[in-house]
Parts: structure tokens; C-alpha cells; sequence
């Protein structure tokens, strides 16, 4: 009988560096100069997933809500921080509890719903369940959240005369940003919805390769894979909505005025 899943030994994952030698010499070939970074890339992914392999296992044999609920916080803090790095050389008021609040929500909406009505865990918070759920949808809204201000502050710069031409017309500034508003959204949610069009036609995605793989029946894996895509699609709507509809307030005075100074500093 053919075996339905495969094993990985830690053997069998150094053997897997041929292919980062493989890739290491054909950046030398073609001088791109990014031997240093792939080497130092190809160490930190070893060594910090291999950790995290051996923190999960501990994690995993938690059995206690309140130490769940600090961790799915402490993530939440961690990739606040991190979009707010990200983001140094714009110098916007509270983007901090802009993007932490924004991921706490839609981690509280999406998750919510997929471990109460869709996996219908129990106990709610079963770590096998609750930990790479949660940090598919915080990974997510982080990534999508800070293109979406990326683009937000792009087009805020863009259009700059515009937007004073219709404050002066009386227009409120909800009203004046608007065009550039959807033009971040689009840009941030458009990668998510090609993923949509994509998936299964010209793309098989991580998750449900690894789940088959694994030994797991394609079509259940099919199932937590259409899970995962609309999980996805809604957590960074809910977070890219949010955060610009936050955002933006940041960048008018009390008097609806625009603070070129702020805006200058994204120069």
C-alpha cells in the first residue's frame, strides 16, 4: 500500500539546502549581490522556525483560557508594534493603537465566528485550533493594514491640491479623502481577491498541499483551504477599513484643516 503521508527528518530538511546552494549560484551568476542576505535569510528561517517548533509544543499542551487569551494578545501587541516600525518615517499620531485595535477587532470578529460556528471548538480555546488561526488572521491583517496606509498616505501626497480645493469648497474631510481612501483600499485588497480568482486554477496553496501531505483527505483539506480564503478576505476588510477610517482623522486639524507638516513628514 502507498504510503499517504511523508515524514520530514531534521536530515531530511538539511538535505533541502541544495536547493539554497542551487540559488546562491545562480545569484552569482547573474551578480545580483544578494549572496549575504540569502545566507543570513536561509540561517534566521532555521533557527527561528526551528525554535518556534519546540515553543509551540509547549504552547499546544497549555490547557488554560486566560493564558490563550495573553497570548493571542501578546501577538496582537507584537504585530502593532511591528506595522508601526514599519511605517517609522510617517510620523502619524497613535498608528500604534490605530493598527492594534484594528487587528484585536477583526481577530475578535473572524475568529470568533470560525471557532464557534464553523469549527465549533471545544473548549474554545483549544490550542490547536485557537493559535494558528489567530496568527493567520493577525499575519494577515498586518501585512494588508500597512499597505493599505502605505498607499493611503501615496495618494494622500498625490492629491494633496485636490483634497484643500475641496475643503475650500465646503466638503468635510471624510468627504475629501474619499477618492484616495478607495484607491488604498483597492490596492490593499486586490492581492486577497486575485488569490480568489487563482486559487485552485493556477496556485495550490500552502496550507492544503501541507495537509495533504500530510495524509489528509484532499477533499477536507479543499474544505479548510475555501475556510481559510474567505477568512482571509474578511479580516483584511475589517482591518483596512478600519485603520484608514482612523488614520485619516489623524492627518486634519479640529477645524477640518489639513496638516501639511504631517504630510510632509511621508516626503
Amino acid at each position: 500500500m502507498t504510503q499517504s503521508f511523508y515524514i520530514i527528518s531534521w536530515m531530511d530538511v538539511l538535505v533541502s539546502f541544495v536547493l539554497i546552494a542551487l540559488s546562491i549560484g545562480l545569484i552569482r551568476w547573474m551578480k545580483i549581490g544578494l549572496e549575504q542576505s540569502l545566507i543570513i535569510g536561509t540561517i534566521r528561517t532555521f533557527l527561528q522556525l526551528g525554535l518556534m517548533g519546540y515553543v509551540l509544543t509547549w504552547f499546544f499542551t497549555q490547557d488554560n483560557w486566560l493564558f490563550m487569551v495573553c497570548l493571542i494578545l501578546g501577538m496582537i501587541l507584537i504585530a502593532g508594534f511591528e506595522g508601526t516600525r514599519r511605517q517609522k518615517e510617517y510620523k502619524i499620531p497613535h498608528l500604534f493603537w490605530i493598527l492594534t485595535g484594528s487587528i484585536l477587532t477583526a481577530v475578535l470578529i473572524v475568529l470568533g465566528i470560525i471557532l464557534k460556528f464553523i469549527l465549533d471548538v471545544e473548549p474554545w480555546f483549544y490550542p490547536y485550533a485557537m493559535i494558528p488561526i489567530a496568527g493567520m488572521i493577525i499575519g494577515n491583517a498586518l501585512n494588508s493594514s500597512t499597505l493599505a496606509v502605505n498607499r493611503f498616505i501615496g495618494e494622500m501626497k498625490h492629491r494633496e491640491h485636490e483634497i484643500e480645493m475641496l475643503l475650500s469648497l465646503g466638503a468635510s474631510p471624510r468627504n475629501a479623502i474619499d477618492d484616495a481612501m478607495k484607491s488604498a483600499l483597492r490596492a490593499a485588497l486586490l492581492p486577497n481577491i486575485n488569490g480568489l480568482m487563482m486559487v485552485g486554477l493556477v496556485q495550490l496553496p500552502g496550507v492544503m498541499t501541507g495537509q495533504i501531505l500530510s495524509g489528509v483527505d484532499p477533499l477536507i483539506a479543499v474544505r479548510y483551504q475555501i475556510m481559510i480564503m474567505y477568512m482571509w478576505i474578511s479580516t483584511v476588510a475589517i482591518t483596512d477599513i478600519l485603520v484608514l477610517l482612523l488614520v485619516y482623522r489623524q492627518f486634519f486639524t479640529e477645524k477640518a484643516q489639513l496638516k501639511k507638516s504631517l504630510l510632509r513628514s511621508a516626503l
